[in-house]
């Protein structure tokens, strides 16, 4: 792989995204990419991405920032309404 992007998300639920995203890992969305997910001390969330070109990269990065988004916002939803 050509290119590579890591990105770190600092948050009080990086541990339950994370957990909330790791069935995603099983999923191929592209055979020029490739992703890497970890856990950096319970509050920061790690996503690499490796990629052939830059069009790849920008969709994994693209399709990765959205799933954390969408976990993030759910998590926010479910705690608002537990208050």
């Amino acid at each position: 792989m050509k290119l590579f992007a890591e990105f770190i998300f600092e948050t009080e639920t990086a541990e339950t995204t994370y957990r909330a995203l790791l069935p995603e890992l099983d999923d191929s969305f592209s055979q020029r990419s490739a992703i890497d997910l970890s856990l950096e001390n319970a509050n920061k969330l790690v996503l690499g991405v490796k990629a052939e070109d830059a069009v790849s990269l920008r969709s994994a990065l693209n399709t990765w920032f959205r799933l954390i988004q969408i976990a993030q916002e759910v998590l926010e939803v479910t705690t608002e309404a537990r208050c």
